[in-house]
């Protein structure tokens, strides 16, 4: 994210779109709708990628987990499974299958749209809170790193005509 060859902003922006994507539940179509809104917003696409698989099969557990019960308890719903079915579901989804296999993928997708209402609120609420934290970290991260970069070019630059002066002023010692 540092290298990219793009505005600070542009950088930041594209960081908090594809964090705010990745918490989403939307395994499987993160890369593509972070490009769109990435190209959208004109902001960088590149960056996007890496950050949206923060989420995975790995994670989705202690991602969507904790965002379920953020937004069952402010939908404050009755009607919504408990803790322990939610917990069967997120880790029996695609166990018939290999990660590597469409049919784990299919189960993992549609399992979380199964959760309903409370894991969208509760992982919206999430994501919009680390997407607008991401924005100035990620710029204030791109800008020091492009200004301690360019302090140790100037050093670089300074110490090489220091050295350039130092042997031509032995060469003339020399003569």
């Amino acid at each position: 994210m540092l290298h990219a060859d793009d505005t600070p902003h542009a950088i930041a922006l594209g960081a908090a779109i594809a964090m705010f994507i990745a918490i989403l539940p939307v395994i499987g179509l993160q890369m593509i709708i972070s490009v769109a809104l990435a190209a959208l917003f004109r902001a960088n696409k590149a960056v996007c990628i890496p950050i949206v698989w923060i989420t995975n099969p790995f994670t989705a557990i202690p991602i969507y987990y904790p965002c379920f019960v953020l937004g069952r308890w402010v939908l404050a719903s009755p009607d919504a499974p408990d803790s322990s079915e939610v917990l069967n579901r997120l880790t029996n989804a695609g166990s018939k299958a290999g990660i590597l296999q469409l049919r784990f993928w299919e189960d993992l997708f549609f399992n979380l749209l199964g959760l309903g209402t409370e894991l969208w609120v509760g992982s919206a609420i999430v994501a919009a809170v680390l997407a607008i934290l991401s924005y100035p970290f990620a710029r204030w991260a791109v800008v020091a790193y492009r200004e301690r970069h360019r302090r140790r070019i100037l050093e670089r630059g300074l110490f090489r005509s220091k050295l350039a002066a130092t042997k031509i002023a032995r060469r003339s010692e020399v003569v």
